[in-house]
């Protein structure tokens, strides 16, 4: 059987440990540089000429007549 006492111990040193363990990195700032990284990209200029389209091909419709078949086309 689990006591509520045993179980606030225990979040009590729970808590405990992450107080110390928050506090244990505070200095840490000073000891690494935080400069701003340069992400500027310097890239030539370019040109793009105009498109060039494909020629269009004309086809002609030639439907071949069918005697059996009376249709309009």
């Amino acid at each position: 059987m689990v006591r509520i006492e045993d179980i606030s111990n225990m979040v009590e040193d729970n808590f405990d440990e992450f107080q110390k363990d928050s506090d244990r990195f505070k200095g840490m700032k000073l000891l690494i540089d935080f400069k701003p990284l340069d992400l500027s990209v310097n890239s030539p200029d370019m040109e793009l000429p105009k498109p060039k389209f494909k020629k269009r091909h004309i086809t002609s419709k030639f439907i071949k007549p069918n005697p059996n078949k009376k249709s309009l086309f």
